[in-house]
C-alpha cells in the first residue's frame, strides 16, 4: 500500500491512499488512480490492523500535523515500510510552504523537528533548478543529500527534536566529510538514475508504469476484507 501515492505511485503499489484526490495543489501532477484507490487521512487510516505486508509513504509525512500520530498508524496496519521526505538541507535550501517538518537521519533513527523559520530563499532554488541546466546538474550529483530515505520493520526508530536546537552542524567538517563519502560510495545505478530519468520521456515512464500495474498480480485481499 502506498499512502500519498499522487501523481507517482510506485509499481509496486497495490492500494493507493490519497486525502486530497480532487486537489492537485500539493503534488507535481494529475493524481493517478490506475489500480485501488482509497481517499483517506493517513493520520486516521481505515484499515484493519496488519492489513498490508509493506507500507510506502513517500514525500507526505512533512505535511501532516501529526506525524507521531501517522507514524503509529503505518506500524499498525504494516509490519514493513519505507519513509521519503526531504532532508533539513533540501527543505532549507529550497523550502516548500506547506511543509511542516524538518527531517534528518542519524544513526539510523529518525529526527523530527517542527519547521518554524520561514522559506528563507523563496522560490530563488526552485527557479535554478527549472531554467539553469548547470545547477540542476548540481543538484543531480549531489541528490543524496537532498533526501531522507527511511526503511523499518516492525518499529519506526524515531525522536521528535526541539526546533531551536540543531540537529546537523553544517560547520562541522567531520559531518561535512560523512555527507561526501555517503555520496561517494552510492551505487552507480542509484547515482545515475536521475540523469536517466531524464533521457526517457515521462509519457513513455507513465505508460510503462500503467502497463505494469495493469500485469501486477492481484493481492488475495479485497478492499472490503480490509477497510474497517
Amino acid at each position: 500500500m502506498e499512502i500519498g501515492s499522487g501523481h507517482n505511485p510506485k509499481t509496486r503499489s497495490d492500494v493507493l491512499c490519497d486525502k486530497f484526490i480532487d486537489d492537485d495543489l500539493q503534488r507535481g501532477g494529475e493524481i493517478i488512480t490506475d489500480r485501488s484507490m482509497i481517499e483517506a487521512d493517513g493520520q486516521y487510516l481505515p484499515f484493519a490492523d496488519s492489513s498490508f505486508d509493506y507500507v510506502i509513504c513517500s514525500h507526505v509525512l512533512e505535511h501532516v500535523e501529526d506525524p507521531k500520530l501517522m507514524i503509529s498508524e503505518l506500524e499498525r496496519v504494516a509490519s514493513r515500510g519505507y519513509i521519503e521526505v526531504p532532508s533539513e538541507i533540501s527543505e532549507r535550501l529550497y523550502g516548500w510552504p506547506y511543509h511542516l517538518w524538518i527531517f534528518n537521519l542519524i544513526d539510523g533513527k529518525l529526527l523530527i523537528q517542527k519547521k518554524i523559520d520561514p522559506d528563507q530563499f523563496g522560490q530563488l532554488f526552485h527557479t535554478l533548478v527549472a531554467e539553469d541546466k548547470g545547477f540542476l546538474r548540481f543538484h543531480k550529483k549531489y541528490h543524496p543529500i537532498f533526501l531522507v530515505h527511511y526503511e523499518w520493520e516492525k518499529k519506526i526508530d524515531y525522536e521528535f527534536r526541539d526546533s531551536n536546537t540543531p540537529t546537523l552542524d553544517f560547520n562541522s567538517s567531520e559531518i561535512i566529510n560523512n555527507m561526501l563519502k555517503e555520496i561517494q560510495s552510492t551505487p552507480w545505478p542509484k547515482k545515475w538514475q536521475p540523469f536517466i530519468k531524464d533521457l526517457i520521456p515521462k509519457t513513455v515512464v507513465s505508460n510503462f508504469k500503467k502497463m505494469i500495474a495493469k500485469q501486477r498480480r492481484q493481492p488475495t485481499k479485497t478492499l472490503r476484507d480490509i477497510i474497517v
